[in-house]
């Protein structure tokens, strides 16, 4: 049997877990009061957060539009939305109509008894090979990997660290940056029931960085996290849409952990306020070149990814030549 701690209204509950011998995929079965005792691991170049437990792999879903200086007409069945260019104007946010395509992403969220960590698989790979004592040739294979994938999800979110906040990791051209804020979502409870990754799940609803968020929660894993920034259910949230439909996070495996929760050591990362960061980062339109002012240029290199677009370092910073138009998760 496998043991889970999980922190849930300030009380540490451990969770026995069985595993499928087809599926090989955790279930909570039972609680029950036991001690905990897991080794932990560490690598040059990180901070060890927390130990992580288990594991959440999440399909992230985009829907958004090519990029065109004139409006694609579509037809009274197919479905179009409203998007904001990939450079607007500044103070401005250009919308227009178009067909839209769906970008795909493949997420991660680790967690343990106190704190989750949410990222792409590919910086999530990178960090379990170097926890793991990996050959160098292996790690960087994985760090190239991820600078030459245009479908990557950059923020890092630590939940629950420190304690009642979020810190977020993020990237805007040609640097790094940080910031925290508040676990301070208001949820209210919807009568909808639906399984999701084999789990039972209800549905509840909040608003966050102006949009409207429905997700499926299940009480039968009773951890406060979930995908991205959304938390602080009675239950692990599975499925996660706004209600536009331009954002889905929707789980598709649980398993034992890997690797503890670490993040990356970064001197050159700089310190700033969420608001401010989330309202550059949208003028820029995500991470433009055309907002780089040139003397901060210092290094380039370009990579070409196997979809044939293209991916430039400024400064050892990706930045990601989408042909979509950028549509951000965070409005406000």
């Amino acid at each position: 049997m496998n043991r889970l701690y999980i922190l849930l209204a300030g009380t540490v509950l451990p969770l026995i877990l069985s595993l499928s011998a087809s599926a090989q995929e955790p279930k909570v079965v039972s609680v029950r009061s036991v001690p905990m005792d897991r080794a932990s691991s560490e690598a040059p170049g990180y901070d060890r957060i927390a130990e992580a437990l288990y594991e959440v792999i999440y399909a992230y879903d985009l829907r958004t539009a090519p990029q065109s200086d004139a409006p694609v007409q579509t037809d009274s069945q197919e479905r179009s939305i409203v998007i904001r260019r990939q450079s607007p104007a500044p103070g401005q946010a250009p919308a227009d109509t178009a067909k839209s395509v769906t970008d795909h992403y493949t997420t991660i969220l680790q967690f343990g008894a106190g704190q989750a960590r949410f990222l792409d698989y590919l910086t999530y790979r990178v960090d379990s090979l170097a926890q793991a004592g990996a050959p160098d040739d292996q790690i960087t294979e994985a760090v190239d990997n991820t600078r030459k994938t245009v479908w990557f999800f950059e923020p890092v979110v630590f939940q629950n660290w420190p304690e009642g906040s979020l810190t977020v990791d993020d990237v805007l051209a040609p640097g790094t940056f940080t910031y925290t804020e508040p676990m301070q979502l208001e949820w209210s409870f919807g009568e909808g029931e639906k399984e999701v990754c084999g789990y039972p799940c209800r549905e509840a609803r909040t608003r966050y960085g102006g949009r409207d968020w429905t997700v499926w929660y299940t009480p039968g894993i009773p951890a406060t996290f979930g995908p991205w920034k959304l938390g602080g259910l009675p239950g692990l949230i599975l499925e996660a849409e706004d209600a536009e439909g331009l954002h889905h996070f929707s789980a598709t495996a649980v398993r034992r952990a890997a690797c503890p929760i670490v993040r990356t050591q970064d001197a050159t990362r700089d310190k700033t306020q969420r608001d401010r960061f989330v309202q550059r980062k949208n003028a820029s339109g995500g991470s433009s070149l055309s907002n780089i002012p040139p003397e901060s240029i210092r290094s380039i290199a370009v990579f070409k990814t196997n979809d044939g677009d293209g991916v430039i370092s400024v400064n050892g910073v990706p930045i990601r030549m989408s042909s979509h138009v950028y549509v951000p998760l965070e409005l406000e």
